[in-house]
C-alpha cells in the first residue's frame, strides 16, 4: 500500500512488511502506531523505525492477539510510547495471552480446533496499558484528528480508528487478503461483528484498512455487510 494523505493532511502508511499490517499515523510531525506485529518481526520493525526516524508517541491496538500485540511491551519501553487498548482486552494484554477466536468458514474452524491445543505458542510479553477505554477514545491528545471506537466481534475488545472521517483502520474486523470478500475468517461472535460493521460504515469513511492485506473500499464493505445482514 502506498501512503495515504487525507484532505486534512494526516498521513497514513505501512511501517514495514510484517505478519500483520502495522500502520503509522502522522500529522504535524506527531506519530502514533497502530498494532505492533508478531515478536519475530521485531528486527525489521526496529530497522524500519530507525530508517524512517520514527519515534511513536502512542500505540493503539486494534485487538490483543499475538500477531498484533507481540511487540507492544518492547515498543512502549524502548520509545516511551503510551499504549491504548479497549477495556475488554486490557486484562489479556496484561497477561500476554491470546484467546483463540472461532472460525467463520469450514477450513478456519478446523484451524481453530488445532490452535486451541497449542495456546502456549500464542503468548507474548505482557503489557500494562496506559489508557483503557470503553466506547471511544479521542486521538487529538496525540495531535491526530480522529478517534477510536469499540468494534467487537472478531474479538471482545476489537477497536477501529477513524481518521479525519475518511480512513478507518479496523484491524481484523475486516480482511484484505481475499479480493471482493472483506469478511474475516475468524470471529468470536459473527452477529456482533456485523453490528460493528454497521458502526464502521456509519463513520462515513471511504477507505478501510484491514489488519491483513490490502485496503477495502466503501462499496465492497456495504455490499458484504448487506449480504451478511440478510443471512
Amino acid at each position: 500500500m502506498e501512503s495515504i494523505t487525507t484532505l486534512h493532511g494526516t498521513e497514513i502508511g505501512k511501517l514495514t512488511p510484517a505478519r500483520c499490517n502495522i500502520f503509522t499515523v502522522k500529522r504535524n510531525n506527531r506519530i502514533i502506531l497502530v498494532d505492533t506485529g508478531i515478536s519475530y518481526d521485531r528486527g525489521r520493525i526496529e530497522n524500519a523505525l530507525t530508517r524512517k526516524a520514527i519515534i511513536p508517541e502512542a500505540i493503539v491496538l486494534t485487538h490483543t492477539h499475538f500477531d498484533h500485540a507481540g511487540n507492544v511491551a518492547w515498543l512502549a519501553q524502548e520509545y516511551g510510547a503510551e499504549v491504548v487498548v479497549q477495556k475488554a482486552e486490557s486484562e489479556v494484554l496484561a497477561a500476554g495471552d491470546t484467546p483463540i477466536p472461532e472460525g467463520t468458514y469450514a477450513v478456519t474452524k478446523g484451524l481453530v480446533s488445532i490452535g486451541k491445543k497449542i495456546t502456549q505458542a500464542f503468548r507474548y510479553e505482557p503489557c500494562i496499558a496506559d489508557h483503557i477505554f470503553d466506547d471511544t477514545f479521542d486521538l487529538n491528545r496525540y495531535g491526530i484528528n480522529g478517534y477510536v471506537i469499540h468494534t467487537p466481534g472478531h474479538s471482545p475488545g476489537g477497536a477501529t480508528l477513524v481518521i479525519d472521517e475518511e480512513i478507518a483502520i479496523a484491524g481484523d474486523s475486516i480482511i484484505g487478503t481475499m479480493p471482493g470478500n472483506p469478511f474475516p475468517p475468524f470471529a468470536d461472535d459473527v452477529e456482533e461483528l456485523i453490528r460493528s460493521w454497521e458502526k464502521i460504515i456509519d463513520t462515513g469513511c471511504n477507505t478501510f484498512l484491514p489488519g491483513h492485506g490490502k485496503p477495502v473500499n466503501r462499496e465492497e464493505m456495504i455490499r458484504e455487510y448487506e449480504k451478511r445482514k440478510a443471512q
